[in-house]
């Protein structure tokens, strides 16, 4: 079976390996090619060059990507290798799959099929807040930024040194700004995501792939349970903000750990992506959450062109789907019905927390 290591060049695999890290971060090819530690990223990533190389008529597309999976900066690399799985998965799910050709427009990355009807792809892999990564960085030099400590130890002729700091993949909250939050944040940047949608013709349905595998140091920040509108543990409750991200209005109360004992609840500044209208309603049919442990699909309830049917069914044999945090259309009006009842919820808990704080 091929794998990434295969089609890259021993001096290039030099340069990668020898390539300085950015905020204790590695390359991120450098772990499909050199990793030996169980993953499901370089898994999926090896698996995606020999699915793809199969195709045959697809080598030309595998051969262009490797530049930008190889390439300096970081990011570029980091979209082009979730490009790179998007198209591997759609693949083992049963998809076929056409690369859209680049053109001078903005264009989508490709055009799936399951029998009943064509659905336009674009990919975008999610990184960490622009601040967070030059913390980090910055961390890596030496450098002691506002909040961050380090701690000497000297015993028995050993010394341990320690650095503590407090990652806020969304971005950090400013005390300045009303129902600015850790949780508010990170549910702005998902909504935000390809927010003009400019690679979408808006004439067929469409999906947005959000790769989360490279979201810093800790992309299993968001997991699955985000999906869900609320999680609860002993005495906390905070808000999923994958699920706000989409189906949130703005006003809606947003959690943050403490319930019983917060005397503040945020209130969401905007409408989720899928409860705009007007002329900013979104194009898209639905979108596919590739994070570490899952894939889900939560598709929009009113969107104008819904996602055909065998679309739907094939999606399930994508890998690490989880059907439990997905939201989908199985009948029609499931999942309308099912994101009325979370909205249920949220406005039960806030009524409940607004009595216990009384």
């Amino acid at each position: 079976m091929q794998t990434l290591s295969d089609l890259i060049p021993d001096t290039e695999k030099e340069i990668i390996a020898d390539m300085p890290m950015q905020g204790d971060q590695r390359h991120p090819a450098w772990h499909p090619l050199f990793n030996k530690a169980s993953s499901s990223t370089n898994t999926l990533t090896n698996k995606a060059v020999a699915q793809v190389a199969l195709q045959g008529n697809d080598i030309g597309w595998l051969n262009n990507l490797l530049p930008r999976c190889i390439d300096s900066n970081f990011e570029e690399a980091a979209s082009a290798l979730a490009e790179l799985r998007a198209y591997g998965g759609l693949l083992s799910a049963g998809f076929k799959v056409t690369p859209i050709p680049v053109t001078s427009a903005p264009t989508a990355d490709f055009q799936i099929n399951a029998g009943d009807g064509e659905v336009v792809v674009e990919v975008f892999a999610k990184h960490q807040d622009e601040d967070q990564q030059k913390m980090l960085e910055d961390i890596a030099k030496g450098g002691t930024p506002e909040g961050v400590e380090r701690n000497k130890y000297i015993k028995g002729g050993v010394q341990v040194e320690t650095t503590t700091a407090v990652l806020q993949p969304g971005g950090k909250p400013d005390p300045n700004k009303a129902n600015d939050s850790v949780q508010a944040n990170m549910i702005s940047r998902v909504c935000a995501a390809k927010g003009p949608e400019h690679q979408f013709a808006g004439d067929k349905p469409s999906i947005l792939w959000i790769d989360f595998r490279s979201m810093g140091i800790w992309p299993d920040v968001i997991s699955p349970d985000q999906a869900a509108p609320l999680m609860s543990w002993n005495d906390g409750i905070t808000s999923g903000a994958l699920w706000y991200a989409f189906y949130g209005w703005r006003g809606a109360p947003i959690f943050e750990e403490d319930f019983v004992f917060s005397e503040r609840i945020y209130k969401m500044g905007h409408n989720g992506r899928y409860r705009l209208t007007g002329k900013s309603k979104s194009k898209l049919s639905g979108a596919l959450i590739s994070l570490p442990k899952a894939t889900l699909l939560l598709e929009n309830p009113w969107a104008t062109h819904r996602l055909p049917e065998m679309c739907r069914r094939y999606c399930v044999q994508l890998p690490f789907f989880d059907l439990t945090r997905t939201i989908a259309d199985w009948k029609a009006g499931d999942a309308e019905r099912q994101i009325e009842v979370h909205k249920s919820a949220i406005d039960e808990i806030e009524r409940i927390h607004q009595i216990l704080n009384a």
